[in-house]
């Protein structure tokens, strides 16, 4: 064993070897790397917390094959106190969907005052969205609809009130993606609760568990991170 490295870069160096081991067929680690190194130079902050706990962070997102931030935004990195939290963006869960194998189509919108929006339940659920042009108004609410390769239809409408009910259950409710990046965190709401009537795979059940840790608080990064890399270091005493 050597001595733990004092941050997360030179961590992620020394790691590239390893973790190419659990980057998933078709994804490149490189890229991968480059996405949390472009976020960890964009927030001081995460310089700042467990240097363990940020690879925790990032082993996940690699497991998952997600890159972190960006223009892709597939998922982000956010500091709280001294650990860092991964949070899914609504671009990772649709990329997992699709990964599945068993989704033809799934999408996530915001709906405005000025739109013509209706929907209704029953023997044939119906859902119609025509945007309005020009200035939309207040936004209302949120809805995911997916279309299955077995050819079935699911969708989930959510209202504002029904966001705002999951970003203040949220610890991070009020930094990271839900103060920058409100309506996207308000379509993986959405894209989260479609889930529970979609056939989707082992892969994207982990990105939710994890994703419903991380909003309860539940921080487990630095456990991933020592059970992927035991026996490389020991803690600095």
């Amino acid at each position: 064993a050597v001595q733990q490295p004092a941050n997360f870069p030179t961590m992620l160096k020394q790691q590239q070897a390893r973790l190419k081991n659990l980057v998933p067929d078709g994804i490149s680690l490189n890229k991968l790397s480059s996405s949390v190194m472009a976020q960890f130079r964009a927030n001081p902050k995460l310089a700042q917390t467990d240097p363990m706990s940020v690879m925790g962070a990032f082993i996940q997102a690699t497991q998952l094959g997600l890159e972190i931030g960006g223009q892709i935004g597939h998922c982000h990195v956010i500091p709280f106190k001294n650990e860092c939290t991964l949070i899914l963006g609504y671009k990772g869960m649709i990329e997992l969907a699709y990964r599945s194998g068993k989704v033809k189509s799934i999408a996530a919108r915001v709906f405005y005052a000025n739109d013509l929006f209706n929907y209704s339940f029953g023997i044939d659920d119906t859902l119609e969205h025509i945007p309005a042009t020009g200035n939309r108004g207040e936004m209302l609410g949120v809805y995911a609809i997916a279309k299955l390769i077995s050819g079935g239809v699911h969708f989930e409408v959510l209202s504002k009130d029904d966001i705002e009910k999951t970003r203040k259950a949220s610890r991070s409710g009020t930094s990271g993606p839900w103060r920058d990046h409100f309506d996207e965190m308000a379509k993986k709401t959405a894209i989260r609760r479609l889930f529970k009537y979609l056939p989707v795979g082992t892969e994207l059940n982990r990105a939710i568990v994890i994703d419903e840790r991380a909003a309860a608080g539940i921080q487990d990064n630095k456990e991933t991170a020592e059970a992927v890399l035991e026996g490389d270091y020991h803690e600095e005493v």
